[in-house]
């Protein structure tokens, strides 16, 4: 199955999605602008007859992480 795989992890709280194929990155404040920002990552990156813009997308995290419960 085709898919673009993005290795997150937190750097000086901010997640860092990184795909290596081809290289491209992205940056957000909070896990809700995650998915969002990296669909217009990819959306950018690739010509719009790009077969990849429609592939799933796999965000592998890093280290797992923790959500808060909001009272």
């Amino acid at each position: 199955m085709n898919q673009l795989v993005f290795e997150v992890e937190v750097d000086e709280g901010w997640l860092i999605a990184t795909g290596h194929d081809p290289e491209m990155a992205t940056q957000v404040e909070n896990i809700e602008e995650l998915g969002p920002m990296v669909r217009d990552l990819v959306n950018c990156r690739f010509d719009p007859g790009d077969a990849r813009r429609h592939w799933p997308i796999r965000l592998h995290f890093i280290h797992d992480p923790v959500l808060a419960v909001s009272a």
